[in-house]
């Protein structure tokens, strides 16, 4: 019965993240922990693969479903941006150049880690969520059709922000004709966006 109770307890335990409340001031191994679990989930996804070798072809052998491997870093910036008092991660990293070789471009890849009463929530949703706001929002305002999106995040307080890139159809694959800036709020689900080039 002991050894019953004590399992019970482990698995409570391990599927509750940890009350913000409790965290240390700094959250330093809370965020190494995410960091790590969230690496491991990318690549057992299969949304990434290992990180990068030399030989090529190898790599895509180990890693047939993926284009572009794990980076050496992954980058977090803090914030409350829920006004809870609490700070929340944003977790991202640059998907930088094709493992296999290829020309392939993608956004970053992004998690947020927020605080919701006693608990962290995650939404790793936000890579598709903001390209779809990007390309909507162009084709809202310039009746106008877009064939592809990417974003890169700059910084996280307020608002999500970035710099983006989208591919018209007339576009050849090297070069996006329209690029700027955006600012999401994940809470309200809204995307402001300002282009620095002209249609």
């Amino acid at each position: 019965m002991k050894n019953v109770l004590l399992i019970l307890i482990l698995i409570s335990l391990v599927s509750c993240k940890q009350n913000p409340t409790e965290m240390p001031n700094n959250g330093a191994i809370f965020l190494k922990t995410e960091i790590q679990n969230w690496k491991k989930q990318l690549v057992t996804n299969g949304e990434v693969g290992n990180p990068c070798i030399a030989d090529t072809q190898k790599w895509i052998q180990e890693n047939p479903e993926s284009y572009f491997g794990l980076p050496k870093q992954i980058n977090s910036k803090s914030f409350d941006i829920n006004g809870d008092k609490i700070n929340d991660y944003l977790l991202y990293f640059s998907v930088g150049e094709s493992c296999t070789g290829g020309h392939e471009e993608g956004s970053d890849f992004v998690k947020l880690i927020y605080s919701n009463e006693n608990f962290f929530l995650e939404n790793d949703k936000l890579r598709e969520k903001i390209a779809s706001e990007i390309t909507n929002k162009l084709i809202e305002k310039h009746k106008i059709e877009i064939k592809k999106t990417i974003f890169s995040i700059t910084n996280f307080s307020t608002q999500i922000s970035g710099t983006y890139q989208s591919w018209t159809n007339s576009d050849p694959d090297c070069c996006a004709s329209i690029s700027g800036n955006f600012k999401y709020n994940p809470f309200r689900f809204k995307i402001e966006i300002t282009k620095i080039n002209s249609l």
